[in-house]
């Protein structure tokens, strides 16, 4: 059942986008209600994409370069995936060919970044350095869990080497024990359970990484919050985030801009405040797009024309 007041909060969302997302905000947000074409979100993200097949140019906002990066093809693979674009698509080819290259063989992994991070301003929390695979759970998980679930879902179009050396050293994590640990490990390795195509057994292995993650979850954490845990109702393990939903919700709607708007919480405008600026100005129609999402598929808002 819609509620006015959460109508009244999407409405105004709705008008923020469309007046000040970025182009691929708004091709999204017009794909989830209907209104564009999976084309559209294609031609939002060539932008982004590179020569040699990857993502950069700020994809990611937190991260400016222009270089082809791990986490930035994930982003853009998720959008695509959720426009239902397909394996036959040239741009998703070209970033599987650039996945393969970028490849870490030995480790079964993606690093996240690489040095040319530094082409550009970015937040702190992406500077390189040589050991920074032990800051981020050695990649296991973000970005590669959830990079092996794209090749999963566009498996015609994918290396069967890649995917099983990729496979092989997942199931050799979850077998030693090593688990998700934090938000964006949890994130990533809930789209590679929402990937329908995933092999059963390897759903099912992550899936239990996952419950045992989530149920230390601090319920506080902004890095987790129910509703990117839980963006739907029938999401996998959205049960486990049922008791937290209504208050999501609740914050959710007291903290939306006068302008429509939701901020992201962080800030990194001591490194360089006219990048952050861009930065939070890209974020704030990420958000504002999430927010909105959630909203219609609890069914407490809906289209308007």
């Amino acid at each position: 059942m819609t509620d006015s007041r959460a109508q009244d909060a999407f409405d105004h969302g709705r008008a923020f986008v469309e007046a000040s997302g970025r182009p691929l905000e708004r091709a999204r947000l017009r794909r989830r209600l209907g209104q564009a074409t999976a084309g559209a979100v294609v031609a939002a993200l060539v932008p982004y994409q590179n020569s040699d097949g990857g993502f950069g140019h700020g994809l990611e906002p937190d991260l400016a370069t222009p270089a082809s990066s791990a986490i930035a093809t994930s982003t853009a693979f998720q959008a695509l995936r959720e426009a239902g674009v397909g394996a036959d698509e040239p741009m998703v080819r070209r970033g599987l060919a650039w996945l393969e290259g970028a490849f870490d063989w030995t480790g079964g992994v993606w690093p996240i970044i690489g040095p040319d991070v530094d082409l550009a301003p970015h937040a702190f929390w992406w500077d390189w350095s040589p050991d920074l695979a032990e800051r981020w759970n050695g990649f296991r998980f973000n970005p590669s869990i959830e990079l092996l679930g794209a090749l999963y879902a566009w498996r015609p179009a994918a290396s069967a080497r890649l995917i099983e050396r990729a496979e092989q050293a997942l199931l050799e994590d979850l077998e030693a024990g090593r688990a998700p640990v934090g938000a964006y490990d949890i994130k990533c390795g809930l789209r590679l359970v929402r990937t329908e195509a995933a092999p059963a057994p390897v759903k099912a292995g992550v899936e239990a990484a996952l419950r045992e993650t989530i149920g230390r979850l601090d319920p506080d954490d902004e890095h987790a919050p129910a509703l990117e845990l839980a963006p739907a109702p029938g999401e996998p393990l959205a049960e486990l985030m049922a008791g937290r939903i209504d208050a999501a919700f609740e914050r959710l709607l007291s903290t939306q801009e006068a302008d429509g708007s939701w901020r992201p919480f962080w800030d990194w405008s001591a490194v360089d405040a006219a990048a952050w600026a861009a930065a939070e100005r890209d974020w704030r129609g990420v958000l504002t797009r999430q927010a909105l999402e959630a909203l219609l598929a609890y069914g407490l808002a809906e289209v308007r024309p």
